[in-house]
């Protein structure tokens, strides 16, 4: 265990429950909410995101944050597919089987780096199928006539059919095999819609809305010369739930004119770092700039609101770098301002010492200002601070392994953590999940 970590008190997670286990049942006690999975690969990034219902369909669909590992990820995938939910017209699935035409959303490589696409070649090899097959036909098509004009191909040929609906990377040209093999195989994929976005790029799936918080133009467009960092070509990602929205409706009063309308809600954010490290977070914070009301504070509120808080301020932050020395300070932190901090390190050990003690200390001092190198600090689990690498103070030394996030939709209730107890080399046990008590 890293000397920078201390074993989390037993006390602080709630026992054990039977059956599906307590974050099953709280998956189900509330349908509408968000739920954010960092899984515990070690020192790498696996994330999950099982988004809300669809507001057509009412399916519940996936995001995929990067791929470590091969097994981990599609196993708990196929688990949250086992998960039954309670149905007028009987148990259905909780999401739909894997690999069903339009289930992942959304893929992002943050970065090319092995411990961030180890496993997504694989990932790919396994969803990124068309129904009936690999032939680029879509469903509505197979067995048709080809010269037969078709207006549903011509327009969405594999919308319907294809498993994966989006992939993004940062565009950075890494000379690794994993990367190239991924590359290649998406060459003939044409059915996934790709995209390189930079700072400012933003989509709305359903009722969450994914901004792009770096790389910024200014370092995109230095990739190509060698000019910056792997690390710092890291995608990081602005996650809200529920969405603030926008929209123009017409106006009673007169045919030629459109009314614009504001749908705002008290939005939770999620903001995931990558392994951007300080050129990358530099630049983020001249494209997403803090809000001062010293010099014209009357601006300065109307601004505080039209736009809402600090850009850069969320409720949960995923830790950059698995908490390298090199990936935040404690300025970047302060902005940020998260409740909750959560860090994908094996707790000290590997090959580069993760977590970095002078990051740690900035997450803490970030959550609990002192004046003095020797004062009293809370705890890290206090603190909101949790790493999948923690094991308890138990004689065990069990492993907390990886995070669970409810995130609801409604304002005055607060987000709800789950350690699922697995070591980095085990698959989840959804049933093993313990919340974490706040």
């Amino acid at each position: 265990m890293n000397p920078v970590l201390q074993p989390v008190e037993s006390a602080t997670l709630a026992p054990p429950t039977d059956g599906a286990g307590a974050l099953v049942q709280a998956i189900l006690e509330e349908p509408d909410a968000l739920a954010y999975f960092l899984l515990n690969v070690g020192d790498g990034d696996t994330q999950l995101l099982l988004l809300p219902p669809d507001s057509n369909d009412g399916q519940r669909r996936l995001v995929i944050v990067d791929v470590a590992t091969t097994r981990k990820l599609p196993d708990l995938i196929e688990s949250l597919h086992r998960v039954q939910v309670p149905a007028a017209t009987g148990n259905q699935p909780l999401i739909q089987r894997p690999g069903s035409p339009g289930q992942i959303r959304l893929v992002v490589a943050t970065h090319p780096h092995f411990d961030h696409i180890g496993g997504m070649f694989e990932l790919f090899e396994t969803y990124n199928a068309l129904h009936p097959g690999h032939s680029g036909e879509s469903a509505e098509t197979a067995g048709a006539d080809p010269t037969a004009p078709n207006e549903t191909s011509k327009s969405t040929p594999y919308a319907s059919s294809a498993c994966i609906d989006q992939f993004w990377e940062p565009g950075y040209f890494f000379p690794g095999p994993s990367f190239h093999r991924l590359m290649a195989h998406l060459e003939t994929s044409p059915w996934i819609r790709r995209l390189q976005p930079t700072s400012g790029t933003s989509t709305f799936l359903d009722s969450v809305k994914v901004t792009v918080m770096g790389p910024g133009v200014g370092l995109r467009t230095r990739f190509d010369t060698y000019g910056v960092e792997v690390n710092n070509s890291s995608l990081t990602l602005m996650f809200e739930y529920p969405a603030h929205r926008i929209y123009t409706e017409p106006d009673p009063d007169s045919d030629d004119r459109l009314n614009r309308r504001s749908v705002r809600r008290r939005s939770r954010r999620l903001l995931l770092g990558g392994d951007a490290q300080f050129a990358s977070w530099a630049q983020t914070t001249v494209d997403f700039p803090d809000l001062h009301s010293e010099q014209n504070p009357v601006l300065a509120k109307e601004l505080q609101a039209a736009r809402g808080r600090d850009y850069l301020a969320c409720d949960l932050f995923k830790m950059p770098h698995h908490a390298s020395k090199h990936g935040i300070n404690l300025e970047l932190m302060e902005r940020v301002n998260a409740k909750y901090v959560l860090v994908s390190s094996t707790g000290g050990g590997g090959r580069y010492g993760f977590p970095h003690a002078l990051a740690m200390d900035a997450a803490r001092e970030a959550r609990q200002a002192t004046t003095s190198s020797q004062a009293a600090r809370l705890t890290d689990h206090a603190l909101g601070i949790h790493v999948t690498g923690a094991v308890l103070d138990d004689q065990a030394k069990t492993a907390l392994g990886s995070i669970a996030v409810l995130v609801s939709p409604q304002p005055k209730r607060g987000m709800r953590i789950f350690r699922l107890m697995d070591d980095a080399g085990e698959l989840i046990d959804l049933a093993a999940a313990r919340e974490v008590i706040t």
